[in-house]
């Protein structure tokens, strides 16, 4: 990439809050190396313009061009530095590293990482940080190891929203110089958010400028940073004078209208307790003087995220039908993610409290990561498709070509190897395919990507949870060349995941959110047409209807038998199931096929993990049992308590 090329593109990007347009038809061209600063009042759209670029909301007009569109990474770093208290300085920055693994880019070797670890520490000068906890940090310390962590996942766009803002002026001015020499050191384009003129004017290349109502100027600061700072102070007097001119459109219904960005982003974060995300709210008045003499309504809170895709249902339909409502628990509009790697660390970042999460990766999360979060329940049984080109026809074809997959720790990347091994081919990452050596080569893409990559001809095929699999037969790009649970019967995919604070702190208020989502389960079951209907109204997943109602109401089970899709008629499933019983017998069937399962990352932490011993510390199954209960118990989902699990590739 030349100096001069584009790293992101927003253009006529409009981004609705509420009534008020918070950004307007804006145009933005990130080049790479720069380090462009962002200044404007308060409601301006600063954080709203890194939420854009960070890929969490998206505009309601215009479009925005981001580094994951050309294969490259957007790292985010907030206010709080959010070190995970239990982890030395090098172990929190090697988690940059670590999460790259989840995105596709591989770990290594556990040495292979510290000495990578130990050189990006030298290269920023806090190698002598590197032993010390975060408790043992000073302010300044702590946010230079924050951003260290974002650099060492080697973005193509770091975003720092505020990082210095709670320094002392010292401190501060010492970080801020800092931050300028490893941004060309390390050939970084950086925008970052500030208060301060001062500190947009002295470090940027740029500086932009948003105004009340949704206007951007930006100014060169080749011209020095005193004369900036003055051209800055004169254009917030402007925009003082203005603050009345701020526009307001009609409602708009949709549900994702202005999604939760605080944090959402964060390499990694602290758990938050649960009880923090509680808030009062006053009684609704019942006569003339009830609302001054009743007492508040305590109602707890919980924000939801999820990937667009149909296994979160179970958590959207929830929220969408007031099954979390009925509850006493206030969920606002659910936060959208493209990609797995951005909701792992939005909810250990703290802005989001209970998603939908692969199985495998809530394993290598509280195992290899030490991170400590539970899973709830089940999502759902099956739900996923090896899809590939037309021509495909075989497993076999598939030696010496590209196949994705959407993680590393996922259902889809055992499956898919299970196949493999049983065509007597070998998954190999990083290296080239070679048809005449039976090799598949494996990549990570985003499941959202995967239609497009498969049309491209970029790759063979993909593996992935729906309904990104009927898009490619809707759009005849592709076709199911196997289900996944026609391999591994009813195998769990996503699973209901939060932090385990939520069950330590709150354990009923983890109780009421798994009874909402279980109920909103046997509610799917009941009205499949209805919830493919609210999924796609709801403005929840934006594919198109008929691929979502495909998978949730259409399955031509004789069809998919002739073209093989499906080998095990017998087994009579649908393409999708809602059941939240976490079977013990497939946490442990899970660990001993990872064991087997190619990664690009050190598996060595497997070595240590008991599969029998597993199940009941990652799954809350006292709460999970007491929710199927309250739902009808497990004659409710057509389950029994107990079952073998069936693999037959």
């Amino acid at each position: 990439m030349s100096p001069s090329s584009p790293v992101a593109r927003v253009t006529g990007a409009t981004v609705i809050r509420g009534r008020t347009e918070v950004l307007r038809d804006l145009d933005l061209t990130l080049t790479s190396g720069e380090l462009l600063t962002v200044v404007g009042p308060s409601g301006a759209g600063k954080s709203t313009l890194l939420s854009l670029l960070a890929g969490l909301i998206a505009p309601h007009r215009g479009t925005v061009h981001r580094p994951e569109d050309d294969g490259g990474s957007t790292r985010t770093v907030f206010q709080d530095p959010h070190l995970l208290p239990w982890r030395t300085v090098a172990e929190n920055v090697r988690l940059g590293l670590e999460y790259r693994a989840n995105g596709g880019s591989g770990l290594g070797h556990a040495k292979d990482s510290d000495a990578q670890v130990a050189e990006l520490l030298t290269a920023l000068g806090i190698q002598d940080l590197a032993a010390r906890l975060p408790e043992e940090l000073s302010g300044g310390q702590a946010q230079r190891v924050a951003i260290a962590r974002a650099v060492a996942a080697s973005p193509t766009l770091l975003l720092l929203d505020e990082p210095f803002s709670a320094l002392d002026p010292l401190t501060r001015a010492d970080t801020q110089h800092w931050l300028r020499r490893v941004h060309e050191q390390r050939g970084l384009t950086t925008v970052l958010v500030t208060h301060d003129l001062a500190e947009a004017a002295r470090l940027g290349d740029r500086v932009a400028v948003l105004r009340t109502g949704g206007g951007i100027t930006i100014f060169d600061a080749s011209d020095g940073a005193a004369e900036l700072e003055s051209e800055l102070l004169a254009r917030f007097a402007e925009d003082v004078a203005a603050e009345d001119d701020v526009v307001t459109v009609p409602p708009r219904r949709t549900r994702r209208e202005f999604l939760t960005i605080a944090g959402a982003s964060a390499l990694l974060a602290l758990p938050v307790a649960a009880g923090a995300l509680s808030r009062t709210e006053p009684a609704q008045a019942q006569g003339s003087d009830a609302a001054a003499t009743a007492a508040p309504v305590k109602r707890d809170t919980l924000r939801i995220g999820y990937l667009p895709i149909t296994d979160a249902a179970p958590l959207l339909l929830a929220h969408d039908t007031g099954e979390f409502e009925r509850r006493g628990i206030d969920t606002p509009p659910p936060t959208l993610f493209r990609g797995w790697a951005p909701l792992i660390e939005a909810l250990q970042a703290g802005s989001v409290d209970i998603v939908h999460l692969l199985m495998p990766t809530a394993m290598q999360l509280r195992y290899e990561a030490k991170v400590p979060v539970r899973v709830l329940a089940w999502n759902h049984v099956n739900g996923s498709a090896v899809t590939v080109a037309p021509d495909v026809d075989d497993i076999a074809d598939l030696a010496g070509t590209t196949f994705a997959v959407p993680g590393w720790y996922s259902i889809h990347n055992v499956v898919f190897q299970q196949l493999l091994r049983d065509a007597g081919l070998t998954a190999v990452i990083n290296q080239k395919p070679d048809a005449a050596a039976g090799t598949v080569q494996l990549v990570v893409l985003a499941p959202a990507d995967m239609p497009a990559a498969l049309g491209a001809g970029s790759v063979s095929g993909y593996i992935v949870a729906e309904p990104f699999c009927a898009v490619a037969e809707v759009q005849g790009v592709g076709r199911i060349l196997r289900f996944t649970g026609d391999v591994w019967r009813e195998h769990a995919c996503c699973v209901t995941v939060v932090r385990e604070d939520l069950l330590t702190e709150t354990p009923d208020l983890a109780q009421r959110a798994a009874d909402a989502v279980v109920a909103a389960q046997l509610g799917i079951l009941s009205d499949r047409a209805g919830a493919a209907r609210r999924l796609s109204e709801g403005d929840y997943l934006p594919q198109a209807p008929a691929a979502i109602e495909k998978v949730l109401v259409e399955h031509d089970d004789h069809g998919y038998v002739e073209a093989g899709a499906v080998r095990h008629p017998e087994w009579n499933q649908s393409r999708i199931g809602f059941q939240p019983y976490a079977y013990p017998s497939y946490t442990e069937e899970l660990v001993k096929q990872l064991k087997l399962t190619e990664i690009d990352a050190s598996k060595a932490w497997l070595d240590a993990v008991d599969p029998a011993a597993v199940h009941a510390d990652l799954v809350a199954v006292d709460v999970n049992n007491r929710a199927i209960e309250a739902s009808g118990g497990l004659d409710a989902f057509g389950a029994t308590a107990t079952r073998i699990e069936e693999v037959a590739p």
